[in-house]
């Protein structure tokens, strides 16, 4: 289990005697693309530590369309509202990126907050970083091409699987993107024109990292900077 709880920055954080303590009970979980961690309104038995995997945390409209609140993967946790003792989860969660992650019941996450010890105080400073991470993608929306956006994406897709390689399809990055498929083909052609990435059966693959962060905007910047503060900060 050390090995793979690595791999979580917010368990890689922990105290070895800390983490020794919730070790039992971390199950190991796979899931698919576009499987549902947690519903809207519903109850969640488990909250989720990506390891490989990517989820994104949605709205969906009177429509029934889709908008992308924030990505979770190895840097954080998905079922927050748990973490804030909510009876029941306000916002959906999708996987995007298929891959493996720890699981943790409900029950055991709410002992621990009762403990007020290292996983409950580094969560505290993990909401605050996802926070910021909402607020700066609102901005973004608002205030940057959708080229940068589907740039800045796509690098937060790459920090989070740790691969050149994944799969991700259009239909679904224009899903995340709030855009319609038509305009993610146009901003995710001009990319793979530049020779930034290629792109081909739902399977996308980073050719150039750095020019891929030249044509962000700068919101990447300004998230990785927090979740790297985050990383780095010792857990009391």
């Amino acid at each position: 289990m050390a090995r793979k709880h690595s791999q979580n920055h917010l368990l890689a954080s922990l105290p070895p005697r800390e983490f020794r303590r919730i070790e039992p009970h971390l199950l190991p979980y796979s899931t698919k693309a576009g499987e549902e961690l947690h519903q809207r309104t519903g109850s969640s038995p488990y909250v989720y530590f990506p390891i490989n995997s990517v989820s994104s945390l949605v709205i969906t409209l009177a429509d029934g369309s889709m908008v992308e609140a924030a990505t979770v993967g190895n840097e954080g946790m998905v079922g927050l509202p748990l973490f804030v003792e909510s009876e029941s989860v306000s916002i959906q969660a999708f996987t995007h990126v298929p891959g493996n992650g720890l699981k943790m019941p409900r029950s055991v996450l709410r002992a621990e907050l009762k403990r007020e010890r290292a996983l409950c105080h580094r969560l505290h400073e993990y909401t605050e970083a996802l926070l910021l991470f909402i607020a700066q993608s609102c901005a973004c929306n608002q205030m940057h091409s959708q080229r940068q956006r589907c740039a800045r994406w796509l690098l937060l897709l790459h920090d989070r699987v740790g691969n050149q390689t994944f799969s991700l399809t259009q239909e679904f990055l224009a899903q995340m993107l709030g855009v319609r498929r038509a305009t993610v083909t146009v901003a995710a052609g001009d990319l793979r024109r530049k020779k930034l990435i290629a792109y081909r059966k739902g399977v996308i693959q980073i050719l150039d990292r750095k020019g891929l962060e030249d044509m962000a905007c700068e919101c990447y910047k300004t998230v990785c900077v927090e979740f790297e503060r985050l990383k780095n900060t010792p857990s009391t």
